[in-house]
């Protein structure tokens, strides 16, 4: 089975465009035919192989959204080929629609949902596919999509709040950086035609800044290729294990920064172990599941020592003890749940309450940095301007003295 993107004609003439199942380009065609679409044209999209990637990534919306309607649909009974074919016929964007066109081929392979979401290059993260996997085995999977869409749905939400916060103090600095290209390129000419006429030395700051200037211009093009070549030379080394791995280290040292990534991996742990409990799993299932989503060699180990203390007969709330990143309150919450026999409730309230800290502190850097980021385009604006005032001011003072 194979997923085709077509464009077809009704009997009124009207246009229609969608992706559709089959197993050739032929059995499309009568598949629209049976429909009374006139196809008028069939393309076969390439998708992942086992071993492989393909297919169209979806954004960070369009993962909320097609877990939810996979919520709504499985939570209504509906098999799984029958949801996908749903969000196939649903009017979403057409990358969702090839998107689970391409999973629909897969589970009609023989392939599990969850599988199949990890081969695809949709873009979901690991724990995603782990938590899918544990609701497979249950047999709880609408659930599972459920609660991965109410935490998509919530990072989307953190994400959305932030980037608007940040809407001001970028409009002020694409502004003020036209408004120093006007004045470096209009009238910082002008003043030194002046000075060069007058036979006045220009100051030293001015000096600098159409120095700068001219090197850039100069330059722009080599500029422009180095970064190009930066960026992707940076992203071709970050594929490789052990440099991304060192990399990772190297970042967790800075203050802020490691923190906020401490965090964020701590809650994606917390979140996978609550949905696999959640999903009635035994709790090496659910350890075995959440040490997927760490891919930071050193703290894999600490899970993996995690997954062979229960193994052994250790609790839950003493083995995770051993995994540095997750916060004391969040272990004595996992302890209280056993205690309780609410294991899964309350692993799921140290994910929440670890994801609310990491939304809390994602908007407090970001109303730290509209400040900050005015201050910087300030001062900017303020070293260009100076360096066209100083000297209007010296030859001011020439022409008075």
């Amino acid at each position: 089975m194979q997923p085709f993107a077509y464009v077809a004609y009704d009997q009124n003439g009207q246009r229609k465009s969608g992706t559709l199942v089959a197993e050739s380009e032929r059995a499309a065609f009568d598949e629209l035919k049976s429909q009374g679409l006139l196809a008028a044209d069939i393309t076969a999209k390439a998708r992942a192989k086992t071993g492989g990637r393909g297919g169209a990534r979806l954004d960070t919306d369009e993962r909320a959204i097609f877990s939810r309607q996979m919520a709504v649909l499985l939570g209504a009974d509906l098999p799984i080929e029958a949801a996908l074919d749903a969000v196939i016929e649903s009017e979403g964007s057409t990358r969702m629609q090839g998107f689970a066109a391409e999973l629909k081929a897969a589970t009609l392979e023989g392939y599990p949902l969850s599988d199949a979401i990890e081969r695809s290059r949709g873009g979901f993260a690991p724990y995603y596919t782990s938590s899918l996997r544990a609701g497979e085995t249950s047999g709880d999977l609408a659930a599972v999509f459920g609660g991965l869409a109410d935490f998509l749905e919530a990072q989307g939400a953190n994400r959305a709040e932030i980037a608007t916060a940040l809407v001001y103090p970028a409009f002020v600095a694409a502004v003020s950086l036209v408004v120093c290209v006007v004045l470096l390129t209009n009238v910082a000419p002008e003043v030194v035609a002046m000075f060069e006429v007058s036979g006045q030395p220009l100051p030293q700051l001015t000096q600098v800044v159409l120095g700068t200037s001219d090197w850039v211009i100069r330059n722009w093009i080599a500029l422009v290729i180095c970064l190009g070549a930066a960026i992707a030379g940076g992203a071709g080394l970050l594929r490789i294990p052990r440099i991304r791995d060192r990399v990772g280290r190297a970042l967790l040292r800075i203050p802020l920064f490691g923190r906020l990534k401490r965090m964020a991996m701590a809650g994606q742990y917390l979140r996978t172990l609550a949905l696999v409990l959640g999903s009635r799993q035994t709790a090496i299932n659910a350890v075995t599941s959440a040490a997927e989503v760490l891919t930071m060699s050193h703290y894999r180990a600490q899970a993996d020592g995690i997954i062979t203390a229960v193994r052994q007969g250790e609790s839950l709330s003493g083995a995770v003890r051993s995994l540095a990143i997750l916060p004391p309150v969040a272990l004595q919450l996992i302890r209280v749940g056993e205690d309780s026999a609410r294991l899964a409730q309350m692993t799921d309230r140290a994910a929440v309450l670890v994801e609310t800290w990491l939304a809390r502190d994602r908007k407090r850097i970001a109303s730290i940095l509209d400040p900050v980021l005015m201050m910087l385009v300030g001062v900017f604006v303020l070293i260009v301007v100076l360096a066209i005032l100083l000297p209007i001011f010296e030859l001011q003072s020439v022409v008075i003295s």
